[in-house]
């Protein structure tokens, strides 16, 4: 995102002369009373979406000038501006990266969540199945390692969806397994979770959240604590805070950032020597939301002909399967002391076979 366009202009002379205007007597000028509630949020939401957006002035320089601007022309009183500078610092503290480990814990929570509406599903060999496949996938993403490693678990859902939650945790519903008819298009399910993680995507969510939670924190230590306040700020402010700050921190999420994921997934599976042409073959096999009443994949993802478009218009050249890794080892290798080599193609389609029926 650029710059915005044009300066902001502070005027600290007194008299303070407008463009077009003349200059005004001191004395003239009435104090007005602090400012109201919501007018103090705005303006707090705003400032800070000026720092997002990448402005001149740092966020802190920022607050400091418009705060103190602000009390001497009696719009806010002295407590309101220190809050307001504070929360430009937590929002600067906010803004910084997750480390590893607070972004698995983040995520672990997250997926907890997501439990209480998609439960576990209590088959262990599948799960197993499911992890020993993308484990080896992430492999060849472009961030292999990470603080827990990537764990993969199938909900008993008959929704289609997946969920990918910072730190490694890879949902995926028993809807979205059925719709796969071979091990290269489950790989290129997994693969897709493995690249929203690795490219953070996630993590921006999270953010986005996090400043939200500044707003709101600070707008109450700032005085505004009676009922009614706090009830208008949650009815009236909540979702319009947290909207803005979704469209700075992951604006275009559902396109810009599902076409990198699916970049991302189908250099993996070729990568790990799976057909990269089983993406499309996947996404064409996804349901369409053409009335409007589609869950899961039909209303998180874009449709999946604007999937296949970005698909065919990037070209496409697939890389040699790299030879000192090894996505998954065939099971007949090693067992029983002997070493059983079947082509690859084979064990795929043999381990796909055995677990299909549990989907």
């Amino acid at each position: 995102m650029g710059r915005p366009h044009g300066k902001l202009r502070l005027c600290f002379r007194n008299p303070c002369r407008l463009p077009g205007r003349r200059p005004l007597e001191a004395g003239s000028m009435k104090r007005r009373p602090p400012l109201s509630p919501p007018f103090f949020l705005l303006l707090a939401a705003a400032v800070i979406a000026l720092f997002l957006l990448n402005s001149c002035l740092t966020l802190s320089d920022s607050m400091e000038l418009l705060s103190s601007q602000a009390v001497s022309e009696g719009l806010l009183d002295r407590y309101q501006a220190t809050m307001l500078k504070l929360a430009a610092q937590a929002a600067v503290d906010a803004s910084r990266k997750l480390n590893p480990e607070e972004e698995y814990f983040v995520g672990r929570a997250v997926a907890a969540n997501i439990f209480t509406s998609y439960p576990p599903y209590d088959r262990p060999d599948l799960n197993a199945y499911l992890n020993k496949l993308g484990q080896g996938l992430s492999l060849y993403s472009s961030r292999p390692a990470i603080y827990a490693g990537y764990r993969f678990i199938v909900l008993d859902s008959e929704e289609v969806n997946a969920f990918a939650t910072p730190g490694g945790h890879i949902l995926v519903t028993r809807g979205l397994l059925r719709l796969t008819n071979s091990e290269d298009e489950l790989a290129a399910v997994l693969a897709h979770e493995i690249a929203h993680i690795a490219l953070g995507h996630g993590l921006a969510s999270v953010q986005g959240a996090r400043i939200t939670q500044i707003a709101s924190d600070y707008a109450i230590d700032a005085g505004f604590s009676s009922g009614g306040d706090i009830a208008d700020f949650t009815a009236v402010f909540g979702d319009s805070i947290s909207e803005l700050a979704k469209i700075l921190v992951i604006s275009g999420y559902s396109q810009a950032y599902e076409s990198q994921a699916d970049m991302e997934a189908r250099r993996i599976i070729a990568a790990a020597g799976y057909n990269p042409n089983a993406l499309a073959k996947l996404i064409g096999h996804l349901p369409i939301d053409s009335q409007g009443g589609a869950s899961g994949f039909a209303v998180t993802h874009p449709q999946p002909e604007s999937r296949l478009e970005v698909l065919r218009s990037e070209p496409f050249r697939a890389p040699q399967a790299a030879k000192a890794k090894r996505a998954w080892p065939s099971p007949r290798e090693n067992e029983g002391g002997e070493n059983h080599q079947v082509p690859v193609s084979v064990a795929r389609a043999e381990r796909f076979a055995s677990m299909r029926g549990f989907f």
